[in-house]
């Protein structure tokens, strides 16, 4: 009787074939669930937006400060970063947490309670609320600035209050919030007067300043919701655009009220 069978030959090659073909489709695989990641975090940015945009409908067009509950008398202060951050005032308008979670982030975001302060300790996970941010920050960028305004300055700065949806001279052009890699104190991206925070490395994912929070965390490129309510994908060059005129020349552009991208 005759038996009909593969050769070890055959087998081999058989086996390289499928060893090839997963070497080409794995990081395929792999490219496809990051861009699934991606457009699931761009979809939190643009909810966020619509919360915030509803946040300031009902506070006559104010936009909500990074965090609330500092006063510049001690005796009612709680200091930084206060009661509240700008996601646990917004959350009612949003009606979910998961959306202030990136998909890439590595901690969850968790709502301050109303009888705490960011900076007490979460019984359900022993950290501080000040570390379960999410993986969303407010731009919060020349806080201290007499030229560069952001739209939402911390709120211990002298004079530096809230801003109108009004003031904002580009809102299609102006960063609100960008995704952010989750750390103490990550909800804002600060930084003091006209300072511009530099890309740090070239290596992939790149990153924006010293605490290496803002990175090009999908596919080389970071969501960004802006003023006007809308969002998408941009890579730190865009971020780091300079004015080449104006008040603020030399410095980023895209992170301040003022129009002076041109």
């Amino acid at each position: 009787m005759n038996r009909k069978g593969f050769t070890l030959i055959e087998l081999l090659v058989v086996i390289a074939i499928i060893a090839i073909l997963a070497a080409i489709l794995f990081p395929v695989f792999a490219q496809a669930r990051e861009k699934a990641r991606a457009i699931a975090c761009l979809s939190n940015t643009k909810q966020i937006s619509l919360g915030l945009i509803q946040y300031s409908q009902d506070a006559d067009e104010q936009m909500p400060p990074a965090w609330i509950g500092w006063n510049a008398n001690p005796a009612l202060s709680v200091g930084f970063p206060g009661k509240a951050r700008w996601m646990d005032v917004i959350q009612p308008y949003v009606k979910s947490t998961a959306v202030f979670t990136d998909p890439d982030s590595n901690t969850k975001y968790v709502p301050v309670p109303s009888d705490k302060i960011v900076t007490d300790i979460d019984p359900a996970t022993g950290k501080g609320y000040i570390e379960e941010n999410g993986g969303y920050a407010l731009n919060a960028a020349y806080f201290n600035s007499t030229t560069g305004h952001p739209p939402t300055p911390i709120p211990d700065v002298s004079g530096n209050d809230s801003r109108s949806l009004a003031s904002v001279a580009d809102p299609a052009g102006t960063v609100w919030v960008m995704d952010f890699v989750n750390g103490w104190g990550s909800f804002q991206c600060a930084w003091d007067a006209n300072t511009d925070l530099p890309i740090i490395t070239t290596a992939k994912p790149r990153t924006l300043g010293n605490g290496g929070y803002l990175r090009e965390l999908h596919q080389g490129r970071t969501n960004v919701a802006f003023c006007d309510g809308h969002s998408k994908a941009v890579t730190l060059d865009y971020l780091t655009e300079r004015t080449k005129t104006g008040a603020n020349t030399g410095h980023y552009c895209h992170w301040s009220v003022e129009d002076d991208c041109n």
